[in-house]
């Protein structure tokens, strides 16, 4: 994970806690983690609109960016998925 260092991601891992589902909170972490600062920052501005249900979209998007560029796997048990899927 990132070092306390980093600010934005500490702030992100406080919002995490208070948005997301505790079970769902390591997979959160490691999109935040391994995102990037739009992300996380998208992440936060919708935290502080009080918009739980856009942080978790703001995730699934995340994690498909990091899916398609090969950091992450997609598997069918986790939290985020890809939003697109229901489009199809």
């Amino acid at each position: 994970m990132k070092t306390s260092i980093d600010p934005l991601f500490e702030e992100c891992k406080k919002a995490v806690r208070k948005e997301i589902r505790k079970d769902c909170w390591k997979e959160a972490y490691k999109i935040l983690e391994l995102g990037d600062d739009k992300d996380r920052e998208d992440f936060m501005k919708y935290h502080k609109e009080d918009k739980g249900n856009i942080c978790c979209l703001v995730l699934d998007f995340a994690k498909s960016k990091l899916v398609e560029f090969g950091t992450l796997e997609y598997n069918e048990n986790d939290c985020f998925n890809d939003p697109r899927i229901w489009l199809k």
